[in-house]
Order: structure tokens, then C-alpha cells, then sequence
């Protein structure tokens, strides 16, 4: 298929919103008591995915992002609440540089779709 890797670049950034929206779902609750911080699972599917077929063969409807309650009976606090701030915070940080490279390929790849459908004769 032609836009396969615009799929599988779509496919991540989905993920990664989905990531985004814990991170900050963390951060928010950060002092509720009883919370229990929320991760996505995505990158080991997408990792399986590419040891199994490739680069150039990735099913992308294999990939589902999941999103789960991480370390459920851990808790730090004594409040029952296991969000860890400065942990969250490194989070957002590392989803908005990867939430940033993945727009940029996805402008590269359209660009370059652009520019060869403008110039087929």
C-alpha cells in the first residue's frame, strides 16, 4: 500500500496523544487520594510488529494502544495515591519531543506524496 507509512505514523501519534492524555490525567491527580497513575501500552506492540515483519511490513491494524493502570496495589504515599510528580513531569517532556518529531515526519511524508501526485504525467 502506498501510504503505509503515513498509517504507521498516524498510528503513533494516536499512541502518543493517548500517552499525553495520562501523563496529564497523572499530573492532575497527582494529590487525589486513592489515585493510581494510568500508563499506555504501545511501543513493546510496535516493537513485536517490526521484529516480526519489518520496517516495510508493519500490520498497522495489529496495533492497539492500551491504556492501563500501572503498579495498581504500589503506592508511595500514604494516601494510597502512587503518581510520582517529578516522574510525570520527565513523562510530559518526553511525549512532547516525540509528539514534535512525529508532526514533522508526518508534514515530510505528506509533502513528499504532494509533490510526486502533483508531478505524475
Amino acid at each position: 500500500m502506498m501510504f503505509r507509512d503515513i498509517d504507521v505514523t498516524n498510528k503513533v501519534l494516536d499512541a502518543t496523544m493517548m500517552k499525553f492524555g495520562a501523563v496529564v490525567g497523572n499530573i492532575t491527580n497527582a494529590d487525589t487520594p486513592g489515585y493510581k497513575r494510568q500508563e499506555v501500552s504501545f511501543e513493546t506492540q510496535l516493537e513485536s510488529e517490526i521484529q516480526k515483519n519489518g520496517t516495510k511490513n508493519i500490520t498497522v491494524e495489529n496495533l492497539s494502544p492500551v491504556t492501563y493502570t500501572d503498579q495498581s496495589t504500589l503506592s508511595y504515599r500514604i494516601d494510597g495515591n502512587n503518581v510520582d510528580i517529578d516522574k510525570e513531569m520527565s513523562e510530559l517532556a518526553q511525549v512532547k519531543l516525540r509528539y514534535d518529531a512525529l508532526i514533522q515526519r508526518a508534514n515530510a511524508q505528506i509533502r513528499r506524496y504532494t509533490y510526486i501526485l502533483q508531478n505524475i504525467k
